[in-house]
């Protein structure tokens, strides 16, 4: 639970760092379900021909680095990997985390289909989040709903291997910034988008160092970025959100958003199964069958209704 200084804080400020609010064990199942996914794509990419060894003996901080080293875009499709981990599950719709969000959104929570692993490979320009708001990845109007986001690290997060950053109060006026497409500066795979540094709102950029177990809350509308990994570790990390049910998602015809808790029923409990294995990607929904099939190169390529959006915008 958060005091009311804190909760006016992150009313106030558009983030909160909330230090220790999980025990190492806590996260233990998070860890050994990132390690599952690890091994099952090094076996994938094994078997489809792409690498020559799984890298088996490297573990949780430098695995996913040497087979990205070895098939460009393996981090991707970590990212991209579209089965809810149950570990995940349970995190996401913890009482730790809901409590909070019962004091943010009040005591109808869903969780937003959108939730993802960021796998931050050292030196790695597609795993550096430019400048962004949640929001623009989203359906326009989506703005309008409340949308909070728990970032989770699961190793130290510093100024080394990547922290984040936001803008102190940048939610404040409530609006979405122009957005651009980072491709069209270069990076030619990127699906990212950003703002640029010229039309950031004014305010304080804030470096988010943070432990392992400590919790960064950020409201929707807020812009933040990643910044690069300089260490010899991955960065490892889960971001978590949710909204009041019944308000728009800006996910429509995607993926709809899973009821978490309610006031007429204090013993809900979500029903992941059908929903967890549903994919938030356009065109995307047998992930399981998907995980089936070789790998190809095309399958590290990201793509989303936000691009269509922004180039519009654009022109």
């Amino acid at each position: 639970m958060l005091t009311d200084p804190e909760l006016e804080q992150y009313r106030d400020d558009g983030f909160l760092v909330v230090r220790d609010l999980f025990s190492a064990a806590e996260l233990g199942p998070s860890i050994d379900a990132i390690d599952e996914n690890v091994d099952a794509l090094a076996r994938r990419l094994y078997e489809s021909g792409k690498i020559e060894d799984r890298f088996e003996r490297e573990g949780f901080l430098t695995q996913l680095t040497k087979l990205e080293q070895a098939f460009p875009g393996a981090a991707t499709l970590i990212h991209t990997g579209g089965v809810l981990p149950k570990a995940f599950a349970d995190l996401w719709a913890s009482d730790k985390l809901l409590d909070i969000m019962e004091q943010i959104l009040g005591p109808e929570i869903a969780g937003h289909p959108v939730w993802n692993l960021r796998s931050k490979t050292p030196h790695n320009p597609l795993a550096t989040v430019p400048w962004h708001q949640d929001t623009a990845y989203l359906a326009k109007g989506s703005e309008f709903t409340f949308q909070p986001t728990a970032w989770i690290p699961l190793v130290d997060a510093n100024e080394v291997n990547g922290c984040m950053q936001v803008v102190r109060g940048g939610h404040i006026p409530p609006r979405v910034y122009s957005h651009k497409l980072e491709n069209t500066r270069g990076h030619k795979d990127s699906w990212y988008l950003y703002i640029d540094e010229r039309d950031l709102p004014k305010g304080e950029i804030v470096t988010c160092t943070m432990n392992k177990g400590s919790v960064l809350l950020l409201n929707n509308l807020i812009p933040h970025r990643s910044t690069e990994n300089y260490s010899d570790i991955i960065r490892w990390s889960i971001d978590l959100r949710w909204q009041r049910p019944n308000e728009p998602s800006g996910m429509e015809g995607i993926k709809e958003p899973i009821l978490m808790r309610t006031a007429s029923n204090p013993n809900y409990r979500p029903n992941w199964e059908a929903w967890a294995t549903q994919s938030r990607q356009v065109g995307l929904h047998d992930v399981l069958a998907e995980k089936e099939r070789p790998i190809t190169e095309s399958d590290s390529k990201v793509t989303g209704p936000w691009m269509e959006r922004w180039q519009k915008a654009a022109l």
